[in-house]
């Protein structure tokens, strides 16, 4: 595998995160005790985590140049993920998201994309391209244009220079650009999804024909998050269930982002399919013991302690798999 930038193609917003006791009814009032102001945005929380293991990663996207995008630049300054590919229109209000969390760990959102939609074609730059050794492709990036135009030139300039493509499809791009999300995932390398996003998509009534029918399109690396039921992740060399860890949850903002970051990871250095979903297992339960997302997101350090912690829950098919992460994130 090719250890360049893995390119991350998608929003960056400013998350407000509320704890509320329940979801207000329309007319009502909720109170909170505190809210967490923070970065956000799916694949800038897996760029996050990438960074936290040691992965190079690199943000194509779109921003203001208002007091949140101010803040936003200013976090993410607090990273090693790589903005010099970040576009900026001044003219523009930049991404926020509201994120009430109930006591279950739920979140609903309420979202205000912003400059994100306006990533055009020509703000790529070719050269990012070069050694990269991985498109990553939030599916949220397909709603509007000019970003989904800019989303299919990126695909594009990833073919041309040999990188792998990825998506996480996401559930409201399945149910609002459906032929759009079934062109991109004939064309991806690694693809991360949900049991509902499969059945829109598809009519897969099981998360084993999702992974079938992911396979045979093409899709070298597919995963089928189950949240607490756990993962399937398959691959040219067979398929792995690994069944969720058990964690106190508190927010489940960025679990799924966190996961993929497992996944590629596992990609980039040619770990086996037991290893990668032992790890993009792990990562997203951690992402649940914490608010909100984006800095609060955990890396190397945490996730190798807490894998130590669970040795004896690891189920013993994946028992070599584990060995091999933890072997891994020693050595780095």
């Amino acid at each position: 595998m090719r250890s360049g930038e893995v390119l991350m193609l998608g929003d960056i917003n400013i998350d407000t995160v509320w704890p509320v006791d329940k979801l207000p009814g329309a007319g009502h009032d909720a109170y909170v005790q505190s809210v967490k102001v923070g970065l956000g945005g799916a694949v800038l929380n897996t760029a996050i985590v990438l960074d936290r293991l040691g992965q190079p990663a690199a943000m194509l996207s779109c921003m203001g140049q208002d007091l949140w995008a101010a803040q936003a630049l200013e976090l993410l300054r607090q990273t090693g993920v790589n903005p010099d590919y970040i576009r900026v229109r001044p003219e523009l209000a930049s991404g926020l998201i509201f994120l009430a969390v109930t006591p279950d760990g739920e979140r609903t959102m309420f979202s205000f994309r912003g400059a994100n939609t306006h990533l055009e074609p020509q703000d790529l730059p070719a050269q990012a391209f070069e050694q990269a050794s991985i498109l990553h492709i939030s599916g949220y990036s397909l709603l509007e244009a000019p970003q989904r135009d800019a989303a299919w030139r990126a695909v594009e300039l990833a073919k041309v220079n040999g990188a792998a493509i990825s998506l996480d499809t996401g559930l409201e791009p399945a149910l609002l650009t459906h032929a759009e999300l079934c062109r991109l995932i004939e064309m991806t390398d690694i693809c991360v999804t949900g049991p509902k996003e499969m059945r829109e998509l598809y009519g897969a009534a099981t998360p084993e024909e999702a992974i079938a029918k992911l396979q045979s399109l093409g899709v070298r690396l597919a995963a089928i998050k189950l949240g607490e039921g756990g993962s399937l992740v398959a691959d040219q060399t067979g398929s792995v269930f690994c069944p969720a860890f058990s964690v106190e949850v508190v927010d489940t903002t960025g679990a799924g982002d966190s996961f993929s970051a497992g996944l590629l990871f596992g990609w980039t250095h040619s770990l086996s399919l037991p290893a990668s979903a032992v790890l993009a297992s792990a990562l997203g339960a951690l992402a649940t013991t914490v608010y909100g997302a984006g800095l609060a997101l955990l890396g190397r350090e945490a996730v190798l302690a807490f894998l130590k912690a669970k040795r004896a829950d690891i189920p013993p098919d994946l028992h070599a798999g584990f060995e091999e992460v933890i072997a891994l994130l020693e050595k780095i």
